[in-house]
């Protein structure tokens, strides 16, 4: 923008910044000229905006005892100047738009101006009165200028004692003024760099945090500690207080709750993640994450309660939610949510950028395990299938071998299990191993293995567990299952043998084989018993069962 001189009279010229001392208003003393130098100096000095108003209204306070100053800066791109310091004015908000009126005439003319006369009346009543201006209760403003760059406007109250001001009072303002502005816009060009060098930090930690969460993605391939991996990491990214993963379920045609994190009561999300509690599920299209998943887009909101979309919110204690669809090939196969930013702040499109990225990933990752999870897991039980565990404790073994460790091996068999399926279908027997498949896994450690070794058999592999620990837990599976209720069939019990690394056996078969011997002759002592192997006991196909 072009830069006009103002008609004012004695006023110096923008364009010559550098005024002979026999042309300064008054010529200003030695003693005033060091005052502007050294007010100059403190300025120069100072790199953050806020500090920097503050020092150029106490300069100003101290020389003319005014009271009313306000500073505005120049925002370009909005075309405006924007209140952002003032004193003794109490609270105001101002943004002037830019327009041709003579208010803004003056200000482009980038010279010290008079608002008001020496008795008082406005020389811009109008544009003063539209806007507001008189509670700044200005005398005097002032533009802040880089060359033809307009950086902002300060405007000044009256003087002290309501003296009017002279020329070299002017002249003063006008040179501290200018040199305000070229601080000024130091002061921002810096904020600016700063600004960008921490979006660019930010960037490069983004950019580590996704690689590194990406790689750990790789080396999970249990389905439950992935879904609780991937949704663990979008909390934290997020600031998030807690959080939930939710899988499409085809056979349902529903979302499914598999995992949530960050739940006070930690007892409840334990059994949530063991799925022994079943959350509600939705509908595509139903609620938030309904509509997410129907979509395949995200969705932000920062105050549920203006969202009548979602569901319970009340009763789920959600104040703020982001909703991250996870797509792989095109399909969509779950939802990442995220609710309640920390400290009371709301989700930025930032947090939405990197949970798109972690869900980017974690679709993947989520659809290899579940691939993963359908070649080792038998479909009906969910429990391993007899081959993956064979591998498993292959595996086991040698690592046993390798530090001396203790290894036992429970097999388990289900006694009279035929009369359910003669007597009520094929369908309900499916129904009660799923059941039990279930009741198994609730009962074993968490680095125990277990498989469905065939039929109504299964097979549980105990690391590092001797016969008579390994015995404990075989007998309390045995006694909780008696009382497992089993919708309307009668009650079924459980056999159990058990053989111990290394002492009954080094080698794979051959534990399996003196497990299984142990096993049936539990059923030979009339069932619903758990027995450790001994010499004395007959392995399969030495003897007739």
């Amino acid at each position: 923008m072009k830069v006009k001189a103002n008609k004012l009279k004695k006023t110096p010229k923008r364009r010559d910044r550098k005024v002979k001392k026999s042309e300064a208003p008054g010529n200003l003393q030695p003693d005033e000229q060091n005052e502007i130098l050294k007010a100059c100096r403190k300025l120069s000095n100072i790199l953050d905006p806020e500090e920097l108003y503050a020092a150029f209204a106490d300069v100003i306070k101290k020389k003319f005892a005014i009271r009313h100053l306000a500073i505005f800066l120049y925002r370009k791109t909005a075309d405006t100047i924007e209140l952002v310091f003032s004193e003794s004015l109490g609270e105001l908000n101002f943004q002037i738009k830019k327009n041709k009126s003579g208010l803004w005439k003056s200000i482009l003319g980038g010279e010290l101006f008079a608002v008001s006369d020496d008795a008082g009346n406005l020389l811009f009543s109008t544009e003063f009165k539209k806007l507001g201006l008189e509670t700044l209760q200005s005398k005097l403003w002032v533009p802040l200028g880089m060359g033809e760059e307009l950086v902002g406007l300060v405007t000044f109250g009256s003087k002290g004692a309501n003296q009017p001001f002279d020329d070299a009072d002017r002249y003063f303002l006008q040179q501290i003024s200018a040199h305000a502005a070229v601080c000024l816009n130091t002061c921002l060009l810096y904020e600016k760099r700063q600004k960008e060098k921490e979006d660019l930090d930010k960037t490069l930690q983004n950019l580590s945090l996704l690689y590194s969460i990406g790689k750990a993605m790789n080396y999970i391939s249990d389905l439950k500690k992935l879904l609780q991996f991937i949704l663990g990491q979008a909390i934290e990214i997020t600031s998030a207080e807690k959080g939930s993963l939710m899988l499409y379920e085809m056979e349902t045609d529903r979302l499914d709750i598999r995992v949530v994190a960050g739940l006070e009561d930690d007892a409840f999300q334990e059994k949530v993640n063991n799925n022994e509690i079943k959350c509600r599920s939705f509908k595509p299209g139903e609620g938030i994450a309904g509509r997410v998943f129907a979509s395949a887009k995200p969705i932000v909101v920062n105050n549920i309660k203006e969202d009548d979309v979602f569901v319970d919110s009340d009763a789920s204690y959600v104040r703020s939610i982001v909703c991250i669809p996870m797509v792989v090939y095109n399909d969509v196969i779950g939802v990442i949510n995220v609710t309640n930013k920390r400290h009371g702040k709301e989700f930025t499109d930032e947090d939405v950028e990197m949970l798109k990225a972690v869900a980017d990933q974690a679709a993947v990752a989520i659809n290899k395990a579940q691939l993963w999870d359908m070649a080792v897991t038998d479909s009906l039980t969910g429990l391993y299938v007899r081959r993956y565990f064979m591998v498993k404790l292959q595996e086991e073994l040698l690592r046993a071998e390798r530090y001396n460790n203790i290894l036992s091996i429970v097999m388990a068999d289900l006694d009279r299990f035929k009369n359910i399926n003669d007597t009520y279908g094929h369908d309900a027997g499916d129904r009660v191993l799923k059941a039990i498949g279930k009741f198994l896994q609730q009962n074993i450690r968490d680095v125990d293995v277990i498989a469905r070794y065939g039929g109504e058999e299964f097979v549980i592999m105990l690391p590092e567990a001797a016969e008579d620990a390994a015995y404990i837990l075989a007998e309390r599976i045995r006694k909780q299952f008696a009382e497992l209720k089993l919708e309307n069939f009668p009650q079924i019990t459980i056999s159990l043998g058990i053989a111990t690394y290394p002492f009954d056996g080094t080698e794979l078969e051959d534990l399996i084989k003196k497990a299984d011997a142990a096993m049936y002759a539990a059923k030979r002592a009339g069932c619903n018993k758990v027995v450790k192997y001994t010499p004395d006991i007959k392995l399969v196909g030495e003897t007739n069962i």
